[in-house]
């Protein structure tokens, strides 16, 4: 088989040193880790590599585990008309929860390793040219005469949703017997990230692995229908990222308000998750954990009432990466809220100017806006407490 000029030189580069690492490897040539390690994936296809003295224990991955499919958006020039042609704008892009937040993780310069199944046709060719620049995507498994997984979102010229179609028939595939041959690579993660498109037994697979192995494991929602998939005991799940409408389905109350959020974080609480996030849109976010503590933010400017997507993907992106720098639990919340706010103001899946630079100084000009806001309301306090004393005095 012809190798390209890359190949080659990573062929050239092992042969000199067999234990080279891919991160070396990725400076000498001038690629990212994750291009590198596919490269690197082909050749052992190709018979070039054998794949044994090469492979060495690196930096611990976030290992994302769930959906990378097709997802196509049609925006409804006018209100929808049944059985006649109706006239929409497509947006077409690579999407996924668990390969967004795979990708979210890369434009920040996190190691993240996808764990999939897709179909061997175009749509999944598609997803590798794409994804490969921001995360390992060797380890995804394709099957023969299976479609790789397809979301289709109708909206209303408001951004409402009319109705949602999916082909997801192929993440049936993601058993417990098909992860457990990754263990020895999940044993090696920094983090385990999970989407609720995996079977329910998988997920409780994943929950007894993490208790086991105390590797930090996040479950993320994927909706409203896929809540089914959730297990009956989350215990030591370190974090879980739901939206509003998904736990207004799933226990069947209304969630709306702070209070209303706040109250059906507990709720998820009494399953023995660690901590729970629970978001409505890019208006609020509640965080709640185990040790009592609960953090709100309510986007109290611009509200995007159109339909948001990936923002939990962003936001739990954003969470891993603050988890990585030690910050606090709220600082954490901060990172998260911040990266998935940027991200609804765009017309992204995931934004396209995401860098961990950037997300530092939109965090920081946020955290100066705050500190100003309560610079500014403890004057008005100290204010009217002194009008007060003196009222008093006379």
């Amino acid at each position: 088989m012809n190798l390209n000029e890359k190949e080659k030189e990573i062929l050239a580069a092992i042969k000199i040193n067999p234990y080279i690492s891919q991160q070396q490897l990725a400076d000498e040539i001038g690629l990212s880790r994750s291009s590198i390690a596919n490269l690197i994936s082909g050749l052992v296809k190709k018979d070039y590599l054998v794949g044994k003295a090469y492979i060495l224990v690196e930096k611990k991955p976030v290992i994302c585990i769930g959906a990378a499919n097709i997802d196509r958006r049609y925006l409804l020039t006018n209100p929808l008309a049944m059985r006649i042609t109706n006239d929409v704008k497509e947006r077409f892009s690579v999407g996924g929860c668990a390969r967004n937040v795979a990708e979210n993780l890369g434009r920040l310069g996190i190691e993240s390793t996808l764990l999939s199944i897709v179909g061997n046709d175009p749509h999944w060719q598609l997803i590798k040219e794409y994804s490969e620049h921001f995360m390992d995507v060797s380890q995804v498994d394709t099957i023969e005469n299976e479609s790789t997984g397809v979301f289709v979102e109708v909206l209303n010229p408001k951004g409402a949703i009319e109705f949602s179609l999916t082909d997801m028939d192929i993440y049936q595939y993601m058993t417990p017997e098909w992860l457990s041959k990754y263990l020895g690579l999940l044993k090696e993660a920094e983090y385990l990230v999970a989407d609720l498109n995996l079977p329910k037994e998988t997920l409780e697979f994943l929950v007894s692995f993490k208790t086991t192995y105390q590797i930090p494991l996040i479950l993320i929602s994927a909706s409203v229908l896929k809540m089914k998939n959730l297990p009956a005991n989350l215990k030591s799940v370190d974090l879980f990222i739901v939206k509003y409408n998904e736990s207004e389905a799933f226990f069947k109350i209304p969630v709306n308000s702070k209070e209303e959020m706040e109250k059906v974080a507990l709720k998820w609480l009494t399953f023995g998750l660690k901590s729970v996030a629970v978001t409505k849109n890019n208006e609020q976010i509640v965080l709640r954990t185990d040790k009592e503590k609960i953090y709100h933010y309510l986007n109290k400017g611009s509200v995007n009432k159109n339909y948001n997507w990936g923002l939990n993907e962003a936001g739990c992106a954003g969470i891993i990466y603050a988890y990585k720098k030690r910050k606090s639990t709220k600082e954490r919340l901060v990172y998260g809220l911040m990266n998935a706010y940027q991200t609804s103001k765009t017309l992204h899946l995931i934004r396209p100017n995401l860098t961990a630079n950037q997300l530092e100084k939109e965090v920081s000009l946020f955290s100066q806006i705050e500190k100003n806001k309560a610079d500014k309301d403890k004057r008005i306090r100290d204010k009217a407490l002194k009008e007060v004393q003196s009222l008093n005095e006379e």
